[in-house]
């Protein structure tokens, strides 16, 4: 099934002048949601993660009705309107399109909140004649699942009568063949009980450096950081739209996380599915500008001086932390390392990363550097097959104003989303090989 990738970064006027407001200036901390039917409740909203919010329940009053196993989150509501939406990411699905909040879902103390943006945006412009929010005197206007059932509504207005009890059943699983979220950052390793869920293939793209940390600098101030980023995106893209995938970014944004997190989170996610680990960087080598090509590492001790000065680039932010991974001065390191690479993921992680060349050799004009290795951090606690793609040297002449090209990086992104497909396909889980 074919699933557009769509991120709702144009939010209303409003809403963005709203939550630009300090806490403490906004005018109130209370929705007023008025029924069909004239009765107005008035819904405390929760601010202290410095945003507003609703409780997850609150959607049940309106006449959806919801579901919540792990950290997946699903509404269903009018004409069988499926949102499914992860706590602590901002993408969530409507149906078969991928939206995002400026916000994010949580959980607090048992209860689930999610974005006030969800019901003053999204709801009035996709469901407007069910729907209206007058930002003057901070009101929702809703129809209930009566008015659902017959018929759009020309207008929201009182009088009409609201039915908060009915609800729509589920949908049925072959009406919508691939409905999870895809681009999300939080999911449940616990089995899920519905077949929606089963047989999931799970792919973290990890976006390198981000926030305070550019990476290395090419030519007109191209960052590795920004390249990563554009490459990581579309790759979600792709692969967002493969029945059975679900895709994750440690990243969305120009934000830094932490080395060691992104491997943790990656395993996170992962759960108890089959998947792997693409972290996504460009090269660079100042002092040889003639160098170019592109490679890709698994974890495994570095064995020639290109692949220590690469390990040393990548791992630079731990330094800044006071940290360091070098297996020949820790010898605790050294020993998770030899652990690790013994471990039944590495020569998955090999195999990927022969894939990956494969892929990306098909069209890039520079030279295959080959399959390679090193005591990367990031990928260190990413238990699943996991490699460090080099999709460039940002040092070149040539080759670092090609990675800032939109054509480049949509056939990068092509390239390592059909290796990750290829290497599914090739090593099924619970397969022989």
């Amino acid at each position: 099934m074919i699933v557009k990738l769509h991120l709702n970064l144009v939010i209303s006027v409003v809403w963005l002048m709203w939550t630009a407001l300090p806490i403490s200036s906004q005018v109130t901390n209370e929705l007023q949601i008025e029924s069909v039917d004239g009765s107005v409740q008035l819904v405390g909203l929760d601010v202290g993660h410095g945003f507003a919010t609703v409780p997850m329940t609150l959607f049940e009053g309106l006449g959806w009705s919801t579901t919540e196993v792990g950290d997946l989150l699903v509404l269903v509501g009018p004409e069988e309107i499926e949102i499914r939406l992860g706590h602590r990411t901002p993408f969530f699905r409507w149906n078969d399109e991928i939206l995002q909040f400026v916000d994010t879902p949580y959980r607090i103390e048992g209860e689930t909140y999610i974005p006030l943006q969800l019901l003053t945006d999204f709801f009035p412009k996709r469901l407007p004649t069910l729907y209206a929010f007058n930002e003057v005197n901070f009101t929702i206007q809703a129809a209930g699942p009566s008015e659902w059932r017959g018929g759009a509504l020309t207008e929201v207005k009182p009088g009409d009568g609201v039915s908060s009890s009915d609800t729509l059943p589920s949908p049925d699983p072959s009406a919508n063949p691939n409905p999870d979220l895809t681009t999300r950052e939080q999911s449940s390793s616990e089995p899920i009980p519905d077949p929606l869920r089963e047989e999931r293939r799970v792919v973290v793209i990890d976006p390198g450096h981000g926030g305070g940390d550019p990476g290395a600098l090419g030519p007109q101030g191209l960052r590795e950081k920004d390249v990563a980023l554009a490459v990581a995106k579309i790759m979600a893209d792709l692969l967002s739209r493969e029945k059975g995938v679900d895709v994750y970014l440690t990243r969305s944004e120009d934000s830094f996380v932490p080395l060691w997190e992104r491997g943790e989170l990656a395993t996170q996610w992962k759960g108890e599915n089959p998947g792997v680990f693409i972290s996504v960087h460009a090269n660079s080598v100042p002092e040889r500008r003639s160098v170019r090509g592109f490679e890709t590492y698994s974890l495994n001790e570095a064995r020639t001086e290109h692949e220590r000065r690469v390990v040393a680039i990548e791992n630079a932010p731990l330094q800044v932390q006071g940290q360091n991974i070098d297996p020949d001065s820790d010898p605790e390191f050294a020993f998770l390392l030899r652990d690790l690479s013994n471990s039944g993921h590495q020569p998955w992680s090999v195999e990927l990363s022969k894939i990956v060349q494969e892929e990306i050799g098909r069209f890039h004009p520079g030279p295959d550097r080959g399959v390679k290795q090193g005591p990367f951090a990031v990928l260190t606690n990413a238990l699943m097959p996991s490699v460090l793609v080099e999709v460039g040297f940002l040092s070149n002449e040539d080759e670092g104003p090609l990675l800032g090209q939109d054509q480049f990086q949509e056939e990068t992104a092509r390239a390592v989303a059909r290796a990750v497909m290829n290497f599914f396909d090739r090593y099924p889980p619970g397969g022989e090989n």
